[in-house]
């Protein structure tokens, strides 16, 4: 019998969480942006994530305090993260920037900012005091038991919980992430963006040349 148990991440699932990073880049592709942009390879793309999460900073997909974790058996099974944007008044993404100009090495940095005129027209600008869903993933052989959906839930309850002000919630996703749509979807969000590149090199670095922001009022 199966008993999902959703609770905060701790440092301890860290390699889940960077699988879970991984996993959500690749967008049910084959291609990892962090390889194609910054020219790493998986492998040493998971050390820099792990260090990256090991510095606990708060408000971005690369913070374990943004993360929920669903354990079946005391093996996590699950992860998602979320966030308030902008809650301490530095966005997402420049805590994220921050963190990979830190640990990264400069002709990683050097490499990313000569494809930025390729890859940047598919970036997305948050609203700050808005939750912000990041990355999520579930194991293989745990599909199909709507965990992703409990994991936005309870994210959404426990964001918004004594925030009157939070009233809308996003998540963007690459277009060709079908399941992660549908799993909005069932959740009352709705299409809010679509944004498309016209760069016919995009495909080469990202899973598509297509994002897609959904949207829900709470």
């Amino acid at each position: 019998m199966k008993e999902f148990k959703i609770r905060p991440a701790k440092l301890e699932d860290i390699d889940f969480l960077v699988e879970t990073i991984i996993e959500a880049e690749k967008a049910s592709t084959d291609i990892l942006p962090y390889t194609t942009i910054f020219g790493l390879s998986e492998k040493d793309t998971k050390i820099y994530l792990k260090k990256m999460l090991e510095e606990e900073i708060d408000g971005c997909v690369l913070s374990i305090s943004s993360y929920l974790v669903i354990e079946n058996n005391h093996k996590i099974i699950a992860a998602l993260s979320a966030w308030i944007e902008s809650e301490e008044g530095i966005p997402s993404a420049i805590l994220k920037g921050n963190l990979l100009n830190y640990f990264l090495p400069l002709e990683c940095i050097q490499r990313a900012s000569k494809l930025n005129e390729i890859v940047s027209g598919l970036h997305i600008d948050y609203l700050p005091n808005t939750i912000q869903i990041g990355a999520g993933y579930v194991t293989k052989e745990n599909r199909g038991n709507n965990l992703l959906g409990s994991l936005i839930s309870k994210q959404i309850e426990i964001l918004s919980h004594n925030r009157p002000d939070i009233t809308e919630v996003y998540d963007d996703m690459f277009g060709c992430n079908k399941p992660a749509i549908r799993t909005d979807e069932k959740l009352g969000f709705k299409k809010f963006m679509v944004k498309e590149s016209s760069k016919k090199d995009i495909i080469n670095y990202l899973p598509s040349n297509t994002k897609i922001v959904m949207q829900k009022t709470i």
